[in-house]
């Protein structure tokens, strides 16, 4: 199976040579903001972000009026389009659209999107407080509450997990940590307690082991952590 840094380079110079540079950027800041990152994967990735400095120089600027596009744009019903917008506005002062995020995180937006927003604020040190509609469930919370998933002690700990069960495979490992991030994102604004780690990390794990193996790794796993305890 390839694997899934391959896929993902495949997929952000697919995006920069048909020129969609925010969808480009999103992908890359989120690859690049990760605690690990292979070695020759990441050498690729800082060698594309370079490409899309370049393309996006050439490319005409970004007008101001354009933000209104990107607001129309994340309510659009197709996923990519959504998270390219929310991408574009996680680039440039969030607290001038705190209005458009209210009204978009309360009307069941889509849920990476949403965390892609929420974390923003975050990391933008912006601390207001918001009403999320998810499935049906109303969650009040504040964005300076919010630890972005890489600084998650959660996330850490199941990364290790991860890490540690898939050593030998690191095909399973990427695919497992991708749906570990994931979890953690749309989770938000709820976050995983340090001491949920293990639950989360095996449910991963189980998910890519039952996919590729028939759940034979998964079983593996279980049986040396009962020898142990």
């Amino acid at each position: 199976m390839e694997n899934y840094y391959d896929e993902i380079i495949a997929e952000i110079q697919k995006a920069i040579d048909d020129k969609k540079y925010e969808e480009a950027e999103y992908l890359l800041q989120r690859e690049l903001k990760m605690p690990y990152i292979p070695e020759d994967a990441e050498k690729k990735l800082h060698a594309l972000a370079k490409d899309l400095a370049y393309a996006m120089s050439d490319a005409k600027p970004v007008s101001e009026e354009s933000a209104d596009t990107l607001i129309q744009q994340l309510l659009s019903d197709k996923p990519a389009l959504a998270l390219s917008a929310a991408s574009a506005l996680c680039s440039r002062s969030l607290r001038e659209y705190l209005r458009e995020i209210q009204s978009y995180l309360a009307g069941n937006p889509l849920p990476e999107a949403a965390a892609l927003l929420m974390e923003g604020m975050a990391e933008q040190g912006i601390n207001e407080e918001f009403t999320l509609n998810k499935d049906g469930c109303e969650y009040d919370f504040w964005s300076g509450d919010i630890i972005p998933i890489a600084k998650q002690p959660a996330f850490k700990k199941a990364d290790a997990l991860l890490k540690g069960w898939f050593a030998k495979n690191p095909a399973y490992y990427n695919m497992a940590r991708t749906l570990l991030i994931h979890e953690l994102y749309i989770f938000l604004p709820l976050m995983y307690e340090e001491d949920e780690a293990y639950d989360v990390a095996h449910l991963c794990a189980k998910q890519v082991s039952e996919m590729m193996d028939g759940g034979s790794t998964i079983a593996a796993i279980d049986a040396k952590r009962r020898r142990l305890s």
